[in-house]
């Protein structure tokens, strides 16, 4: 049995649509993971949830976002957390209208609702999101805080409070 979760495909049109959207970000393997990993630990998963999954870092795509101060901020500072999930829910909301009518489809309130949360979790599938999104970062992020530390932006030790505080927050 691997170790990771297996790859799943895209159900339904709004969730092709999302995967086409984050396409070209950078992180993107991390987003299709955490969908991956969503599917893997919560089959029945809701089209809501895999497609918070696969768009919940979006806001990082975009200049003017919340700064984390890697060498000294915690990991968990509820200002930088918020505001990045909360730009992120905003992000996805204007991506959803965009899409007209196809939109309806999903519940888009519940969409930013679980991307509003995925940094701390909650009830109704956030929880499930939260974990996903942390078990993505460690499969393919978890090299990033390698070069953080080669690359002075962090120490050692803060990288490892970062990948230990990753998988400490899976419920």
């Amino acid at each position: 049995m691997p170790w990771t979760a297996p790859r799943v495909e895209a159900q339904g049109e709004v969730e092709a649509l999302a995967a086409e959207w984050i396409a070209s970000y950078d992180q993107a393997e991390h987003l299709v993971r955490a969908r991956d990993w969503l599917v893997h630990l919560a089959p029945a998963a809701t089209a809501e949830m895999r497609i918070a999954a696969l768009t919940h870092d979006i806001e990082r795509r975009y200049p003017g976002g919340p700064v984390l101060r890697h060498a000294d901020q915690r990991w968990d500072d509820p200002v930088y957390l918020y505001a990045h999930s909360l730009r992120s829910a905003e992000a996805v909301t204007v991506w959803l209208g965009s899409l007209g009518p196809v939109a309806a489809a999903v519940d888009g309130a519940e969409i930013r609702r679980l991307v509003g949360l995925h940094e701390v979790g909650g009830i109704d599938g956030a929880d499930e999101v939260q974990a996903a999104d942390s078990l993505s970062f460690l499969e393919t992020l978890a090299g990033l805080t390698r070069d953080w530390v080669l690359s002075g932006v962090c120490s050692r030790a803060q990288a490892e409070r970062k990948l230990r505080y990753m998988a400490d927050r899976v419920r």
